[in-house]
């Protein structure tokens, strides 16, 4: 019988302290106490507080637009 994966039990690693974070903490890493959101070009984890990202340069000020 297959197991489903209940998505608050997903954990994610702070790319800072590496310590786990819980899908109920996220994006915020109570460890470090550093906020996280995604790059919009290569979408890795990154502080709020960086204004060029630290995996592929691109400039975290402009926000992608979804839809609408």
């Amino acid at each position: 019988m297959a197991v489903k994966n209940n998505p608050e039990d997903k954990v994610h690693t702070c790319p800072f302290c590496e310590e786990d974070i819980a899908e109920a903490a996220f994006p915020y890493c109570e460890a470090c106490q550093v906020k996280l959101l995604r790059c919009p070009q290569c979408r890795e984890p990154i502080p709020r507080t960086v204004e060029k990202c630290p995996h592929c340069g691109a400039d975290t000020r402009k926000r992608v637009n979804r839809g609408g």
